[in-house]
């Protein structure tokens, strides 16, 4: 019986079951002797291992097996259940986890039979001490290379392609130097593309970069190990502004980099290309022979191929209740539908010819407007996917990091249930990981500190979620330290981003801002700074990135939270479009405050800029014609339009020459060769055929 085509329903009911064992074991934690709860795990147990059993997985069955085993003897208030037996319950978890992941990736379980964790359920069974076993073994460290080889010069191994070799001639040619680097970093770093991309900005600092390993799109796709190569030419020798600049990233845990001639790359190739003739003739020649342990899934493989069989399939949980890629090709033909909706509504306007069939004729557009905004809110309602499924995980990662730490701290969760696209799901859980372990490291004290302060023991983190209008707003806080402003601002002054006297006129929030700067804590001495800043720089670029932003709010002795505002979708928006000198933009409804008719009288100075008192409130002018360098007016007008936008508690206002209406919009992305300024965020197609560009109200304030 084939069951391949079963695989995408395990892989789904099999994430359900483990997020389920999580919830109710640490429930089972708290109270022991709950048989609603010690019921729950024994029937996902008995699911679990009767799915492996059926898909064929017969590790990962009889793994569950035992599990089932020993809550069977539970129900039976035969084992009574304690701080033993939960944290081997718990590495049971993560090696079904690891189970899982390898089945994603391959099809197939992989060959870590987990006999630690087994050996640890059968002397639950017999009675023994649970011996906490050791951390279940990932089937992708035992493919790791030794240690002796994993660092070194990987970029003397890309394999060039014509252009390639052609472009980094030419560059030498022209009296230019080449580079070649490999970057590795941090096994537990969470955002490796982020990290990717900060490299790669700090090494355009000083040069450009001609080849990458893997291709850019992948290092963008996160699709690389620990490691990625490139090869960069530059005006002028010296590699040591290099590896400063590279080494400044955080969460980068080598950079190996050498100044190359053109020469040495081609000869390296050329062993390369030679090493890899004579393996292929040794093993077109060699014998059969039993395969080594590490090559036994290879030869399961291939005979699998030969057979044909789908093998090494990479299989992802890409389902809402339809495949996600249709849900794509239909919000697509939707976004196309809306764009000729526009286009009609633009002839309709401009024909005026004969009265009744121009009636008629509107008549149709509206019609057609309906059932265009009725489809596009149905699709956009079968993307959305409550925020629970990121957030679930959180409780297990906190009650671990409490054990870690050896700290007391609880979570504290609200607006689960919050919907947002799955585009935005599947992103925003690696920021929130990073905000919610910081809380948990450097921003929860310790016991001893929290008594003296009158605090409870048992520190808070709180993650609230909850839609704002058109944005879901996440709040990831707690009750512990706060953020030293005055350790921050001496950091600052340190570093040379301010003088003393230009800091001691800084707020608390452009104090705490900098925490958000790249690289900004890797000094070690300074611990409580740089663990509130460690990853932070990326954390605020992927939120961006989704069209949102974060704030902080802190006090001293007192406590953090961090607040995140995410767009509820990221394909189709309502936008106000603007006109500034004849070029079109568009600003995001769900940004704009009010719209203003601002006499030139009324515009005040404050330290040189622009700003008006709106019912009390300053309000600063951002001048569009300066920032998108476009020519001034003639003549200047005696009163300005102004769009006021908000980005949190902060407003700002955009000037510009005329206001052209409300408009449901289609963003189109710039692509990957159009990166250079992120105040656009994206273009749409008017009904017209024009081309508007999308402001981000974010960026420019």
């Amino acid at each position: 019986m084939d069951v391949s085509q079963y695989l995408e329903i395990f892989i789904d009911e099999t994430a359900e079951h483990i997020q389920s064992l999580s919830d109710n074991i640490m429930a089972l934690e708290n109270e022991p002797e709950d048989h609603d709860v010690i019921n729950e795990i024994f029937r996902a147990a008995h699911s679990l291992k009767g799915m492996a059993g059926t898909m064929g997985f017969k590790r990962m069955q009889h793994l569950t097996h035992d599990m089932e085993n020993v809550f069977q003897e539970v129900r039976n208030d035969k084992i009574k259940v304690n701080g033993d037996i939960i944290d081997v319950l718990f590495q049971c978890l993560d090696a079904i986890e690891g189970y899982l992941n390898i089945i994603k990736e391959t099809s197939d379980e992989g060959t870590n039979d987990n006999e630690g964790i087994i050996t640890a359920l059968n002397g639950i069974l017999n009675g023994d001490v649970a011996p906490t076993p050791p951390p279940a073994v990932k089937e992708e460290s035992v493919v790791e290379a030794p240690a002796e080889e994993s660092h070194h010069k990987k970029f003397l191994e890309i394999k060039l392609k014509d252009q390639e070799r052609e472009a980094l001639k030419n560059a030498e040619e022209s009296g230019r130097c080449i580079f070649g680097f490999t970057v590795y970093v941090q096994k537990d770093c969470l955002l490796k593309a982020a990290r990717a991309f900060l490299v790669f900005k700090a090494v355009e600092e000083f040069g450009e970069i001609l080849v990458y390993s893997p291709c850019s799109q992948d290092i963008e796709d996160e699709k690389f190990d620990l490691d990625f190569s490139f090869y960069a030419v530059a005006d002028s020798e010296g590699i040591d502004k290099f590896l400063t600049a590279t080494k400044a990233v955080s969460e980068i845990e080598e950079v190996i980099a050498e100044q190359l001639k053109y020469e040495d790359i081609e000869n390296a190739s050329a062993q390369k290309s030679q090493s890899e003739e004579k393996s292929a003739i040794v093993e077109q020649s060699a014998p059969a022979v039993v395969a080594a342990p590490q090559k036994e899934e290879q030869a399961k493989t291939s005979s699998a191929a030969q057979k044909g069989k789908a093998v090494n399939k990479p299989v992802a949980n890409r389902t809402v209740r339809v495949d996600i890629e249709k849900l794509d090709a239909l919000m697509n033909q939707v976004s196309e539908l809306i764009i000729a909706k526009n286009s009609l509504v633009s002839i309709s306007s401009s024909d005026s010819s004969d009265g009744t069939q121009s009636q008629s004729f509107r008549d149709q557009i509206e019609y057609l407007e309906r059932i265009t905004t009725s489809l596009h809110e149905s699709v956009m309602k079968a993307r959305m996917v409550p925020i629970e499924s990121v957030v679930a995980k959180f409780p297990r990662m906190i009650r671990d990091l409490s054990r870690k730490l050896d700290k007391k701290m609880e979570l504290f969760m609200t607006g689960e249930d919050t919907e947002l696209d799955r585009t935005v799901v599947d992103q925003i859980g690696d920021p929130l990981q990073h905000l919610l372990r910081n809380s948990a490291d450097h921003g929860l004290e310790s016991a001893e500190t929290r008594k003296e302060r009158g605090k409870p023991e048992v520190g808070s983190i709180h993650l609230n979620a909850y839609q704002e209008g058109n944005n879901v707003i996440i709040e990831v806080g707690d009750d512990g330290n706060g953020i030293d402003t005055e350790t921050v601002k001496q950091k600052a002054i340190e570093r040379g981003l301010v003088t003393p006297e230009q800091a001691e006129n800084l707020s608390q929030k452009e104090i705490i801002d900098f925490l958000f700067m790249p690289s900004f804590s890797m000094a070690k001495k300074i611990t409580d700074v740089s663990g509130r800043g460690v990853g932070l720089d990326v954390v605020k670029s992927n939120i961006e990135a989704l069209g949102g932003d974060v704030e902080v709010k802190s006090k001293l002795g007192e406590g953090s939270s961090f607040i995140v505002r995410l767009p509820l979708t990221l394909a189709i928006i309502q936008a106000l479009l603007v006109e500034v000198h004849n070029e079109l933009f568009a600003i995001a409804l769900g940004s704009i405050v009010t719209i203003e008719d601002v006499p030139i009288s009324e515009i005040k100075y404050v330290q040189a800029d622009e700003v008006i008192n709106l019912r009390g409130t300053v309000i600063p002018l951002i001048r569009l014609n300066h920032i998108l360098d476009i020519a001034e007016p003639e003549p200047a007008p005696e009163s300005l339009t102004v769009v006021i936008v908000s980005k949190g508690e902060k407003q700002a206002g955009l000037v510009v020459d005329n206001l052209l209406g409300q408009q449901e919009i289609v963003i189109k992305s710039l692509g990957k060769f159009i990166r250079n300024s992120k105040i656009i965020s994206g273009a749409t197609i008017l009904g017209d055929g024009e081309i508007a560009l999308i402001l981000d109200v974010n960026t420019l304030m």
